[in-house]
């Protein structure tokens, strides 16, 4: 499809992972090296704004990425068949390559966590990246180990929202509620995970209701009321106590479902997005409040 007869143009890209290529260097550069690297062509013009700010947000990417993919950048002016071949009608326009092959395409100067989400969903884990690592210890109940390896990942990128908010999620069993409305609310607007960062932000809202957790304690004791059982939870919740916390508010439900709009269930529902919905604590739970429910 393209001509191989003229030599290749001199690489003039500092970064081992930024790659140019034209008619003349497509099939080279983009299907054969994707054969064993996927690669992500960046197709630009000299003439387009955006793609002079998406550029270099690209590089940065390729080169924090370390080799996970290449990126190929391509001058539609330069390059009139490769931008025929893959139905180029706008710039910037992003096409990602695996095996040869075209898989996903994006359109448009797209914000860096756009793009970060964009690549994770098609390159292989990096088994050398904290954050798997993290993810991997939250999952077997491992917070302690998780926060480290969460915190170790936003060292080497502060503003990396999926180490942020696992970094969150990992404070919060080990009751420490205020680290992790700290780490929430460093996820930038616009993050796909900043709708997730806000639900459990919202858990700040019970403090309204947190007392002295023994005075509560004989209260429910005392009076067994829904509300004092909903004062117990919060505090217990604010404290990181997250199964006792459940266990009180559970008596919220039994008691009163109707107390303050259903309020046991809400908090209960906070919490659940709080641990992620995973782990012992929140099946638990869960379960008991379906046969509550139902």
């Amino acid at each position: 499809m393209f001509d191989h007869d003229a030599p290749p143009p001199p690489p003039h890209h500092l970064s081992p992972f930024v790659f140019d290529a034209d008619d003349y260097t497509f099939s080279q550069e983009v299907i054969e090296r994707s054969q064993h690297t996927p690669v992500l062509v960046d197709c630009w013009a000299e003439w387009c704004a955006p793609c002079r700010s998406l550029g270099p947000t690209l590089e940065r990417l390729a080169d924090e990425y370390q080799g996970r993919f290449a990126l190929v950048k391509v001058n539609i002016d330069q390059a009139q068949q490769v931008a025929m071949a893959l139905r180029v009608q706008s710039v910037p326009f992003m096409m990602l390559f695996v095996e040869g092959r075209p898989v996903d395409a994006l359109v448009g100067n797209q914000p860096e966590p756009e793009l970060r989400a964009f690549l994770d969903k098609h390159l292989p884990a990096d088994e050398s990246d904290p954050l798997v690592s993290a993810e991997e210890a939250f999952k077997e109940g491992l917070f302690e180990e998780a926060l480290s390896s969460y915190l170790l990942a936003l060292e080497q990128a502060p503003a990396r929202a999926e180490a942020l908010l696992g970094a969150a999620r990992a404070s919060l069993p080990l009751g420490h509620v205020q680290e992790a409305m700290s780490y929430l609310k460093r996820v930038p607007e616009g993050d796909p995970l900043y709708e997730t960062a806000s639900r459990i932000q919202r858990l700040s809202s019970l403090s309204d209701f947190v007392g002295d957790e023994a005075a509560l304690r004989a209260e429910t004791e005392e009076h067994n009321s829904a509300e004092a059982w909903h004062k117990l939870g919060a505090t217990l919740a604010l404290m990181g106590r997250f199964e006792e916390a459940c266990e009180a508010l559970l008596k919220v439900v039994m008691i009163d479902r109707g107390y303050r709009d259903d309020a046991g269930r809400v908090a209960l529902l906070m919490i659940f997005d709080a641990l992620g919905g995973e782990g012992d604590v929140v099946q638990r739970a869960r379960h008991k409040l379906a046969s509550l429910l139902f």
